[in-house]
């Protein structure tokens, strides 16, 4: 989003440090403003449910921007990271001298909401492979960085977080990133610095014909 420095100037910035947690049951909006978070749901008798991960200019706790309870139970900051937080009123207040700023909101939920939607499809009938390479596939397109041959993942996550994005163990997810790397579609074992190397491959795997 283009415009958090103008929310900025309504809310407050507030930093989070790696591996902290933040609540979102607040009554206020939150736009992360640099860093990344994952974003989760509690779930009755497992574990959280890791819903997606949040980068710069994502929306938490969208449901305060409607007056709302929001779906997420909660956010934990995977590098130190920062929010702005304001008011339902603050961002109302702005949005109504820039329209573009409802249209940034729209477009970001929009997309979310699509990325849910497939994970709730994948979880109920695709294979642990596929989606393990649809999990390897949002992540890099959320925080790869270019590499010589692919995508390289720069962020500090595990394989139990990978596991906890596709719905599946980490002894599951461990295996399935070592059979990509045994046909030569991913470099590496351990998911921080693991390269991508055959995009196209994932893709098939994620949504095998």
């Amino acid at each position: 989003m283009d415009s958090i420095e103008r929310l900025a100037t309504a809310g407050r910035r507030e930093r989070i440090a790696a591996r902290a947690l933040v609540p979102l049951d607040s009554p206020l909006v939150a736009i992360v403003a640099a860093g990344a978070l994952r974003v989760f749901r509690n779930a009755a008798f497992v574990r959280d449910v890791t819903l997606f991960y949040a980068r710069p200019g994502d929306v938490l706790a969208a449901g305060a921007l409607f007056d709302e309870r929001s779906a997420e139970s909660g956010a934990q900051a995977v590098v130190d990271s920062e929010l702005v937080l304001l008011t339902r009123e603050a961002f109302e207040a702005l949005a109504a001298g820039d329209a573009g700023l409802y249209l940034d909101v729209a477009r970001n939920l929009g997309l979310r909401a699509d990325r849910i939607q497939q994970k709730v499809e994948a979880l109920s009938r695709a294979t642990v492979e596929a989606r393990v390479a649809a999990a390897l596939l949002e992540l890099a397109d959320l925080f790869g960085a270019p590499a010589a041959a692919g995508t390289r993942l720069e962020l500090p996550l595990s394989q139990e977080d990978l596991a906890d994005l596709a719905g599946t163990t980490r002894e599951s997810a461990s295996g399935a990133v070592a059979a990509f790397a045994r046909q030569g579609i991913v470099r590496g074992s351990r998911l921080k610095g693991l390269v991508v190397l055959d995009r196209a491959a994932l893709e098939q795997l994620r949504t095998p014909v």
